[in-house]
């Protein structure tokens, strides 16, 4: 009951988005992921992250939105210079809370599609028979629309499915525990059609 108040009340004094309630809208968007694998001894890698989202708000507090990135994704390991770099082409699919004026609280699926797979130094080998080529995680973020249509978002994504294929030898110990674990920051400009 205390949860169903709660949430009752962030929605009675929540305001608009820029989009107007039964409209769309659509925001090309840039930043920067910090990525990993989960597991032992590896650590974060730097790649860019760029695409285009469209939203549909429902009503003051309530937008849907879809997008279609282009992720550079991986990871680091520990004590070594070797790099797992892989691409992605993902489509996030978030359910957009907002809370207050312009800041909305966001939760949704993504389904991905790996379309590279590279592993090593500066002599880089091809692993993309090694890994799977569909990822599915749930992304959460927090995002803070301007008055002028400039959109910045903090996002995390906890992939659902394992990187590495388990049906082989594979190269990778405990293939079936390794999943994408993306933090991304992005700079977008939303603009109602």
């Amino acid at each position: 009951m205390i949860a169903a108040m709660m949430v009752a009340a962030v929605c009675a004094n929540a305001q608009k988005s820029l989009i107007p309630v039964g409209g769309f809208g659509l925001m090309p968007k840039v930043g920067l992921n910090v990525s990993q694998v989960s597991g032992d001894h590896t650590k974060f890698k730097a790649g860019i992250a760029a695409g285009i989202e469209g939203q549909y708000q429902i009503n003051e507090w309530l937008g849907l939105s879809a997008g279609l990135m282009y992720e550079q994704q991986g990871s680091g390991f520990e004590h070594s210079d070797y790099k797992l770099k892989t691409e992605y082409i993902n489509v996030p699919i978030l359910v957009k809370f907002y809370v207050v004026k312009g800041l909305s609280l966001n939760v949704g699926l993504q389904p991905g599609f790996m379309t590279k797979g590279k592993f090593g130094d500066s002599n880089e080998i091809d692993v993309k028979d090694d890994l799977n080529t569909f990822d599915f995680s749930m992304p959460f973020s927090v995002a803070y629309e301007f008055p002028i249509g400039l959109s910045l978002e903090a996002r995390f994504t906890d992939g659902l499915t394992n990187v590495f294929k388990s049906d082989n030898n594979s190269w990778w110990k405990d293939a079936d525990k390794n999943k994408n674990q993306i933090l991304q920051l992005t700079v977008g400009y939303k603009f109602a059609l």
